[in-house]
């Protein structure tokens, strides 16, 4: 018998495979970077079918196979997404998202990842934030979550204080700065 794991989880991306099959990549806190298979998930009725929506966050069961995760059920908590895509910082969202799919390198314990994809996820409906600095900060704390690049000795508080408190204490030297480093650890990642 295998185990069900529980994990709140974040979709990262989905593809369709087979004639009725998904494959979903899932940041999870515990795992890390997950690709499960969900099966009979695009087949008229399936009960998982309006639940996995990209960028969204979910409650998913996983069992551990001999050589992929299944998803075997989940529960959609929260679509951020929801009734407000076109919205500059759901853009930033989802690049910022599409950045973590490809930067993601298998399992592992990524609890202060998930967090900053959660607290950005909770910011995107605000009109009052600049989509340059929330765009510039939510890639740069990403990159340096995941250890692509050095944080300079005065940007550890920019790291680590809540991210609406971050964007007020930068300025443009900071985004050019950010966006320097970030396009530099893009392009010598080569991913």
């Amino acid at each position: 018998m295998h185990t069900i794991h529980h994990t709140p989880a974040v979709i990262l991306k989905s593809v369709h495979f087979g004639e009725a099959n998904k494959r979903v990549w899932l940041l999870t806190k515990e795992f890390g970077l997950i690709v499960a298979a969900v099966q009979g998930v695009r087949k008229a009725g399936a009960k998982l079918q309006g639940h996995l929506v990209d960028y969204a966050f979910i409650n998913a069961d996983l069992v551990r196979g001999k050589e992929v995760w299944r998803l075997i059920s989940c529960e959609l908590l929260h679509n951020p997404l929801e009734g407000n895509p076109k919205l500059p910082l759901a853009r930033s969202y989802v690049r910022t998202l599409t950045l973590l799919e490809r930067f993601l390198l298998g399992e592992g314990d990524h609890v202060e990842l998930y967090a900053h994809v959660t607290e950005i996820s909770t910011l995107i409906s605000r009109t009052d934030i600049d989509e340059r600095l929330f765009d510039t900060l939510s890639l740069w704390r990403a990159i340096a979550i995941l250890g692509y690049i050095a944080v300079e000795e005065g940007d550890e508080e920019l790291l680590h204080a809540p991210f609406d408190e971050a964007i007020g204490m930068m300025d443009d030297a900071h985004i050019r700065s950010f966006i320097t480093v970030v396009n530099a650890s893009i392009k010598e990642s080569q991913l």
